[in-house]
């Protein structure tokens, strides 16, 4: 019994032999094949292409250095400027854009200045101040107020002030101060008013003075070192046309009147100051200023007792020099 189990599994092993024979071999599927893996779409193939390396460009100050494929070979190029728009830029086109809309709008006739209100002006006619100014007609974008102040200062000595607004569209206010008259001084070829800052100008209208002056010539003027400050000042001041004094010989001119005899006209000499026409006919001078004139004055009596003793009769008699009087028998 035992020899047939032997022989029936020799047998066996004769069969699993024989069928590893005729069993054709499996063969192994590739990884990622569909009988092992879910079957993918189609992609489109990826290509990836190699991009040139663009050049580095360097610049420095006016020039731009491009490097080139060989190693250590450049261009040298002529660098351009810049363009980097700033606030000036900006500002700029705003002035331009905005000066070719005034100029455009210049010439509408809304903007031409039709009416003219001037105020201020009593003595001095409003006509005159505005033959001057010459605005009518003119565009109002084109008046400048400073150059119209200024040249009806020039033009009218007699205006301590002038202020000129304009407003849109088309209409000028002028504001005037006229200068008050304080003497009036008389000369063979002029009539003038002098005010207390001693500008001097022609007569126009009616106003009341407190003194008058009889002159054989001009006043004194300024004293040539003035302060820079005030020197500019009185040249503003100053009209060409007519002469300018100082407030201090105003002051002067005005003190004269608690000294000038009854009936007696104020005198001024530009040799001698001034003075007055005694009421027996000669003429007194004591100067150009006040200075000691209480001591002149008891001088000048004393002169007169003198020649009335010696019965003399002059024609001038001068103190302008407190030390030095003296006395003419003819002019």
């Amino acid at each position: 019994m035992a020899k047939r189990q032997s022989d029936q599994v020799s047998r066996a092993e004769k069969v699993r032999a024989r069928r590893k024979q005729t069993r054709k071999p499996i063969s192994k599927t590739p990884l990622g094949s569909s009988a092992t893996r879910k079957q993918t779409k189609n992609n489109a193939p990826v290509t990836r292409r190699s991009t040139p390396r663009v050049p580095v460009v360097n610049r420095k100050k006016n020039r731009m250095h491009i490097p080139l494929k060989n190693k250590g070979a450049e261009i040298q190029l002529p660098g351009l400027p810049r363009f980097q728009p700033g606030w000036q830029l900006v500002s700029g086109a705003i002035f331009v854009i905005s000066l070719v809309v005034v100029i455009s709008l210049s010439g509408l006739e809304m903007f031409q200045v039709k009416t003219i209100d001037l105020k201020g002006a009593e003595r001095l006619g409003g006509e005159a101040i505005l033959s001057q100014a010459d605005l009518s007609g003119n565009s109002i974008i084109s008046i400048r107020p400073s150059e119209i102040e200024e040249q009806v200062l020039e033009n009218f000595p007699s205006l301590s002030r002038v202020n000129v607004t304009v407003g849109l569209p088309a209409s000028v206010m002028i504001r005037v101060v006229e200068r008050q008259p304080l003497i009036l001084w008389e000369q063979p070829e002029s009539l003038l008013w002098i005010d207390t800052e001693g500008v001097m100008f022609p007569i126009r209208g009616e106003a009341e003075v407190q003194l008058r002056v009889l002159a054989s010539g001009n006043p004194p003027g300024p004293p040539q070192d003035l302060p820079q400050e005030e020197e500019e000042l009185l040249l503003l001041l100053q009209n060409p046309t007519y002469p300018t004094t100082t407030p201090d010989f105003v002051q002067a001119v005005v003190s004269f009147e608690d000294f000038l005899p009854e009936g007696s006209e104020l005198q001024y000499d530009p040799r001698f100051g001034l003075g007055w026409i005694d009421p027996n006919g000669w003429l007194v001078y004591f100067g150009k200023d006040t200075t000691n004139i209480d001591i002149k004055l008891a001088e000048y009596e004393t002169i007169l007792t003198a020649l009335e003793k010696r019965q003399v009769t002059p024609a001038l008699i001068s103190l302008e020099f407190m030390h030095a009087p003296f006395y003419r028998l003819e002019h």
